[in-house]
């Protein structure tokens, strides 16, 4: 599992990666950049109150969560960007080490657009509900992990896993390996919990989960 995350590590910074690793990281910082402002406006925007004490408290708690929200946010925001280029990446990382094996079959491109949509939107969701338990030490690392861990292995492994097999497949697949492929997770998941790497989480583990699925298949 290590040896497979350090190949992912070295095959995102190689020459046929950097092209759409800069285009996924100026999109993300681009979209990150504009929802900052939007709600710095919105946050202008709040009533002023007859105590100053009472403004200045409002505005540093605002700020506070705004910071909080866009650190949770990064991931994905990247995962969206990143969908749009992951057939892309997966190929290559297929091209790269495994030239022996049958290439996988690119979906098309509306299909992976709106895959990457709902899973960002999953991503989303589950995040800012989980958000007031990652305020709790200890117990918010412990939620992030279990619950990033979780979706980012199942999905990322079937949309890799989709390239070679048909849905039924490679459900079956996943939930045969789920304990190994949360373990993956985890992997994953402690590197989007780090502000800034987690930039590169989507990358990372599509090119990961490439060789996961390389492994299990030479298992199963």
């Amino acid at each position: 599992m290590f040896k497979a995350a350090l190949t992912a590590v070295s095959d995102i910074f190689s020459p046929p990666f950097r092209a759409v690793l800069w285009k996924s990281l100026a999109l993300t910082l681009a979209l990150l950049v504009a929802l900052g402002y939007g709600a710095q406006w919105g946050i202008a925007a709040i009533p002023d109150m007859e105590w100053a004490w009472a403004n200045t408290t409002v505005d540093l708690l605002a700020q506070f969560i705004l910071v909080i929200v866009l650190v949770v946010m990064l991931m994905p925001v990247a995962s969206l960007f990143a969908g749009l280029f992951l057939e892309e990446i997966a190929g290559a990382v297929e091209d790269k080490n495994y030239p022996a094996d049958p290439p996988g079959k690119d979906q098309p491109f509306w299909q992976g657009l709106w895959l990457a949509l709902k899973f960002t939107a999953v991503l989303v969701v589950l995040n800012l509900l989980a958000l007031p338990l990652y305020f709790i030490p200890i117990v918010g690392v412990a939620v992030f992990w279990l619950l990033n861990g979780y979706l980012l292995s199942r999905e990322y492994f079937e949309l890799v896993a989709l390239r070679h097999l048909e849905p039924k497949e490679a459900a079956s697949l996943r939930r045969t390996y789920r304990l190994r492929l949360l373990t993956a997770g985890f992997l994953v998941a402690a590197l989007a919990s780090v502000p800034l790497l987690n930039l590169f989480v989507p990358l990372f583990a599509t090119a990961f989960m490439v060789h996961v699925y390389k492994r299990i298949t030479r298992l199963a």
